[in-house]
């Protein structure tokens, strides 16, 4: 290993250590509530009540996961969409709008809400949850690399240091730990060294297991600007040393615009290392880390910042609600069932009978109304049941009521019946419950739209040679457009926009939270359906788009059939939309289809005389003493049909000839594997 390599590594491992002090209270918490709310196994009971309540009834009754899921599902169901707007002058409208398709490509590609649903997850449950940005190379051969979002399925696995703000803007050092086993380590570093793996066991343990460390970390470095001004007026920034240069080779100093100014240089640097050693080393594509944490609450003291999720807020109620049912349930179980008291007298020689009272349902127990004596002897009776113990009932119910407080969500919330008295309050109540808990999906659209931003910002990074960019729409529809980072900001063939630089201009990001596509189209198909039912006379107008928005086989060919139909008012604005209008056709492909139209108007006049030939040739039939003149036409309908014959040959051969002139738009080929 380098020396710079050894430094690197030792300054790792320092900033390493300072980030696990940071949060190592808060990760204490965190795998607590990921315990208390696991939900295959929810660890509820604390080792001290486990110690002391040692043979006794311990009941885990988990009403905390509702709560939970239902923070999450709500955040599934509106997923944040992001947005490109352009910023400067120089950044272009339709270019955002690509910039737009790009992203939900990629968003598509890497299965980027897998990534939104477990980190929104993991914040209800402890906190906080993780996104994370990585460029992975899908072509070695040229070394294409492609953006994608991924989730970060262990939360205790990263620690951020540097900066306050809520989505990790302004971080400085981001740290994301996996444990590999030495098999695993070795055949993905195969030139590791093997010399330190005793020496901590927090990177090396007794089972062979190695934990490697991927390191993101800032670097800033200031510049000298300078910002001068054309013959046309156009500014421009250049740094000091290119001001300069400019300068001798224009023979004058060009004319500056204001002071020069300092400007800051962020580098994200990489590297991969354990517990021995620097493993891998490059440079993050962005001026940012790409690690994005998703909060639950949050709060700073001392300088410090708190988080928790909505486990931490149920937990004492929780462990009430458990306490008091297993309390009931020990309570009732330690009572005595209900005996029956019988004399014996009474139930002498029949004992087999009165054996089977607990094991079945007889229809009757004898028993002996008399004693041997003939004296008379008092039938059996029950005594009266256990009694209900309702102090723990009513303790159980105030916990759940305690934390339906805790954490603002009611039972009209989750579904259940309440007291509301009507739907409207029911609603009301509902949507209180989502206030209460609206800063968990807030907190998530906050972290993607930074992770918007880092991906805007690493797009001209990563594609910068000439390739084809997927583009996926709103709709679901697959396209693509040419990344050209030497071109102009954006390129067109007539309306179809054909390239784009992302690289050319400014952009930034926001985020739309709402009802998924689908569920929009639908939306607006029961709109629609409804105006249609009110006003008939508005289907020419409205009929197309209704189509459109089913889901029947062939809905847009039925749809263009309907707009065929359509006023011509409706048809300008539906054509209004299209990409790029009808190809112009040559002159020499004109005259064709002129001469081919002239064509086949005397075809068609000839099919005319033909069948007007053939009514008289009918007509001659009955009349035998004019076969002459039968014979005569026969033999002119023959010639006829031969010349149609010839001019449908010609019609023919003249549409192949145009079908070969027609100028045919150049299209993009969506069934290309761009990663072959």
């Amino acid at each position: 290993m380098s020396k710079a390599d050894k430094d690197l590594h030792a300054r790792a491992l320092k900033r390493f250590a300072e980030a696990r002090d940071l949060w190592s209270a808060q990760h204490k918490q965190m795998r607590e509530d990921l315990a208390f709310s696991n939900p295959s196994k929810a660890e509820q009971w604390d080792e001290e009540a486990k110690r002391l309540r040692k043979g006794r009834v311990m009941l885990t009754l988990d009403r905390t996961n509702q709560y939970i899921v239902q923070i999450v599902n709500d955040a599934r169901k509106n997923k944040p969409g992001i947005n490109t707007v352009p910023v400067d002058s120089r950044a272009d409208v339709d270019v955002a709008k690509q910039i737009d398709g790009i992203i939900r490509h990629i968003e598509y590609r890497s299965r980027a809400p897998i990534a939104y649903d477990t980190a929104i997850d993991h914040a209800a449950r402890c906190g906080v949850g993780w996104l994370r940005i990585v460029p992975e190379v899908i072509r070695s051969d040229t070394n294409e690399q492609e953006i994608c979002i991924k989730r970060v399925h262990d939360p205790l696995s990263v620690t951020l240091l540097g900066g306050t703000e809520p989505d990790g803007s302004d971080a400085t050092d981001a740290f994301v730990t996996t444990r590999l086993t030495a098999d695993e380590f070795k055949r993905k570093y195969p030139k590791a060294g093997t010399q330190s793996w005793e020496s901590d066991g927090q990177w090396f343990d007794d089972d062979d297991g190695v934990t490697v460390c991927e390191w993101r970390y800032v670097e800033e470095t200031e510049r000298n600007q300078i910002r001068i001004a054309n013959d046309e007026g156009e500014e421009f920034t250049l740094g000091e040393d290119d001001y300069w240069d400019l300068a001798k080779k224009l023979g004058y100093q060009p004319q500056r615009v204001g002071e020069p100014f300092m400007a800051t240089d962020r580098v994200v640097h990489w590297c991969m290392f354990n517990g021995a050693e620097v493993l891998e080393r490059t440079t993050f594509p962005s001026r940012w880390l790409g690690i994005v944490p998703v909060l639950g609450f949050e709060l700073w003291v001392d300088g410090k910042r708190q988080v928790c999720g909505a486990t931490r807020r149920l937990m004492e109620s929780q462990r009430a609600y458990n306490y008091e049912r297993s309390a009931l349930v020990e309570a009732i179980a330690l009572q005595p069932k209900a005996p029956i008291m019988v004399p014996v007298a009474s139930v002498a020689g029949h004992d087999d009978a009165w054996a089977t009272l607990n094991k079945g349902q007889p229809a009757y127990l004898p028993y002996n109304h008399v004693d041997g004596d003939g004296n008379p002897v008092p039938a059996p009776s029950r005594l009266a049941p256990p009694a209900f113990p309702a102090a723990f009932a009513q303790a159980g119910q105030q916990a759940l009521s305690d934390m339906e407080a805790a954490i603002g969500i009611t039972r009209s919330g989750l579904g259940q019946p309440s007291s509301a008295t009507s739907g409207l309050q029911e609603r009301e109540r509902k949507e209180e419950s989502d206030t209460a808990t609206f800063h968990f999906p807030d907190n998530l659209s906050r972290a993607i739209e930074f992770v918007g931003r880092v991906v805007v910002d690493m797009i001209p990074r990563i594609w910068d040679t000439k390739r084809q960019a997927r583009l996926l729409g709103h709709d679901g529809q697959h396209s693509a457009v040419e990344i050209d980072p030497e071109g102009p900001a954006i390129q067109r063939r007539g309306k179809k926009i054909v390239s784009i630089n992302p690289g050319v201009g400014t952009y930034d990001v926001r985020v739309v939270a709402g009802a998924n596509y689908t569920t929009q189209r639908q939306e607006a198909a029961e709109g629609i359906a409804e105006i249609l039912q009110a006003a008939p006379q508005m289907i020419p107008v409205l009929g197309p788009a209704l189509i459109k928005l089913r889901d029947w086989p062939d809905a847009e060919k039925h749809a263009r059939m309907m707009v065929a139909m359509a006023p011509p008012e409706v048809q300008a604005i539906v054509n209004e939309g299209e990409e790029e209008g009808p190809p112009e056709i040559p002159p020499q492909v004109r005259a064709q289809m002129q001469q081919m139209q002239e064509q086949m108007q005397q075809m068609s006049a000839m099919l005319d005389k033909a069948e007007e030939m053939a009514g008289e040739l009918q007509a001659l039939k009955a009349d035998k003493s004019l076969e002459a003149r039968k014979l005569e036409i026969d033999a002119e309908m023959k010639a006829r049909e031969l010349d149609i014959d010839a001019a449908r040959a010609e019609t023919e051969r003249m549409s192949a000839e145009v079908a070969a002139l027609r100028p045919v738009p150049a299209e993009v080929d969506d069934a290309v594997d761009l990663t072959q």
